[in-house]
């Protein structure tokens, strides 16, 4: 994914992160590298032990490790600063996870694609985004990257639609009806998140 800076503009102590289904911690633990508070959730007690191991081993504290099923589970509307779900899809979750990101603050999504053609990902079509789903989803946020495409990872083909869009610190109201105004632009730059956890 392109890089973005994922750095909180202001000083009311360590920004607060969200990754979703973490797997192993890959992104948590780089999310704690770059100073954030990081709730990691996944389903999967074991993956998550091995995650906190390599946390503690990296010397990142600061991340709370949260079996859950993400299936009932939902996060704290606007706690967040970043919210990262990488190689998830349920789509269930796109409100909860909108909802969770603070005014001014990160979604970060990266999964796999329904491109129509074969590559490495989930045979189930219902385990991909659609091409432009992203985009729709988020289409009042601030879309600072947004790509669907076909990309190599260690020789394997994959689809992917990925975006990284900024919530908007307020919303105005014109003639009834609210549309979102977007912050200024502001140079960006994340962490290179990773592909696999």
């Amino acid at each position: 994914m392109a890089p973005v800076d994922t750095r909180a503009p202001h000083a009311r102590g360590a920004p607060r992160a969200l990754d979703v289904a973490t797997g192993l911690g890959r992104n948590a633990l780089a999310l704690a590298h770059a100073g954030y508070r990081v709730d990691a959730v996944d389903i999967s007690p074991t993956a998550l032990h091995e995650a906190a191991r390599r946390a503690r081993r990296a010397g990142l504290p600061g991340i709370r490790w949260i079996v859950a099923d993400l299936d009932r589970w939902r996060p704290q509307r606007g706690l967040y600063d970043v919210v990262v779900n990488a190689f998830f899809l349920k789509r269930r979750m796109f409100p909860a996870l909108r909802a969770a990101v603070r005014p001014g603050g990160l979604l970060i999504f990266e999964t796999h694609l329904d491109a129509g053609e074969h590559d490495a990902g989930p045979a189930d079509r219902s385990r991909r985004l659609r091409p432009g789903e992203l985009r729709r989803i988020l289409g009042d946020w601030e879309i600072l990257y947004a790509s669907d495409g076909l990309y190599r990872d260690r020789g394997r083909r994959m689809a992917l639609g990925r975006i990284v869009a900024r919530r908007p610190r307020r919303l105005a109201r014109t003639a009834g009806a609210a549309r979102s105004v977007r912050p200024p632009r502001r140079s960006t730059g994340l962490p290179r998140l990773a592909h696999r956890k």
